[in-house]
């Protein structure tokens, strides 16, 4: 089977979620057998560059980036619809003609890639809300929760780029918003199939109109390889009971409320903070002035070989984040190592069993989850009793073959 895989981003420039499970997909269905191309742009490259990477093909479009001085409708525009793209995703289509499509994510690449795919069938992750929120996290900008596109989303988009604009002329603005999100759905009502990572992502895109009959639930699987000891180990971190968190140093993420939480902490208590501290400069700065607590370490990213090292460390997994997450990688990565996670009561993170395998807190809650960190690092005989519960997690290779059944279906379909 010829398949193409479809991202906005890819490592080792770009090491989330999302990017992690292509990459791991890409792998597995290589080692196969069969022929898989990734397709993502690039804004370093001049001209459409093949080459491979981990194993896997990769087709790099040339991605000009816009001007600084580049108006914001443009910007906008150039978020859901870029011409560079379709155009080296038609040589792509060309060159390497594959059987079958698969769309990991489309934010600032260009949607209109599904239909320069009708030839083929098409499945689509839906691995957060972009489709339906242009922010793609349902999340204002004053960290309160969005149920969908409303008025209030030129609140937020003009938020966004620090501007503001009279009552008035609010409808006016919300145009090109209303716009864009009428043509993602017309696109949208073309895919032959969609994969939601977890229930809660199946349920919010049913209430925002997509077909039940298109959507099927299906994990991301914990890749073990991943999550093997390294070769060459990371530094040592200080501190037990010892509590972490890996990810992006975001808003989104929540980890200002983790870092506030853990200032009262007793002083042998660690937290280690594994996150790129240059993507969000001025909120990590804002986090530094925020950890007055001794045992708080910003220990930077993690490459793809330490992550399985960083987690076995650790007595809690914190995931502290504001926003609905739609699977969280990271907390199943640390349940197959039997690491407890203490979570926000939001989305797919409401899995952990809260007093059961982990501890949920309300989102943004700085006494609630202080009150739970307080109370696992007095007892902590409770971390051997919630790791003994744990869930059992899909590995890739369970994921990769549900992926194949559907692909299979898909193409005796066509």
């Amino acid at each position: 089977m010829r398949i193409a895989l479809v991202v906005h981003q890819f490592p080792p420039e770009h090491i989330g979620g999302t990017e992690i499970h292509t990459l791991t997909l890409a792998r597995a269905l290589v080692e196969r057998g069969h022929v898989v191309s990734v397709f993502y742009p690039s804004n370093e490259l001049g001209a459409d560059r093949q080459e491979t990477q981990y194993g896997v093909p990769l087709w790099q479009a040339a991605n000009p980036p816009l001007p600084a001085a580049a108006n914001p409708g443009r910007q906008f525009w150039r978020t859901f619809r870029n011409r560079a793209v379709e155009d080296s995703f038609g040589r792509f289509l060309e060159s390497f003609y594959p059987d079958l499509v698969h769309f990991q994510h489309l934010q600032n690449v260009s949607a209109r890639l599904i239909s320069l795919a009708a030839r083929q069938p098409r499945v689509l992750t839906l691995h957060d809300y972009w489709y339906v929120c242009p922010n793609s996290q349902l999340l204002r900008p004053d960290g309160t929760l969005c149920d969908g596109l409303s008025i209030a989303c030129v609140d937020c988009a003009l938020s966004r780029l620090g501007r503001a604009l009279p009552r008035i002329v609010r409808p006016l603005a919300a145009l090109p918003l209303w716009g864009r999100n009428l043509y993602l759905r017309s696109v949208l009502r073309t895919v032959d199939r969609f994969v939601a990572p977890s229930d809660y992502v199946k349920r919010i895109y049913l209430e925002q109109g997509l077909p039940a009959e298109k959507i099927c639930v299906l994990p991301h699987g914990v890749s073990p390889a991943r999550l093997q000891p390294s070769a060459e180990p990371i530094a040592d971190v200080d501190g037990r009971p010892l509590f972490g968190f890996l990810g992006s140093l975001a808003p989104a993420k929540g980890v200002h409320v983790l870092v506030e939480a853990f200032r009262d902490m007793p002083p042998e208590a660690g937290l280690v903070l594994y996150g790129d501290p240059t993507v969000f400069p001025a909120y990590v700065e804002r986090l530094r002035r925020l950890a007055t607590h001794p045992g708080v370490r910003f220990a930077g990213p993690l490459d793809h070989d330490h992550v399985g090292d960083a987690l076995r460390r650790l007595d809690y997994l914190v995931v502290p984040s504001l926003w609905h997450e739609t699977l969280c990688m990271v907390m199943d990565e640390a349940h197959a190592l039997g690491v407890p996670v203490i979570a926000s009561r939001l989305g797919a993170l409401t899995r952990v069993e809260d007093g059961v395998n982990g501890r949920l807190f309300q989102a943004g809650d700085v006494m609630a989850l202080r009150q739970i960190l307080m109370e696992l690092a007095a007892r902590p005989g409770l971390r051997a009793h919630y790791a003994d519960q744990l869930p059992a997690v899909p590995t890739v290779d369970e994921q990769t073959e549900e992926m194949l059944a559907l692909y299979g279906e898909l193409l005796a379909g066509s």
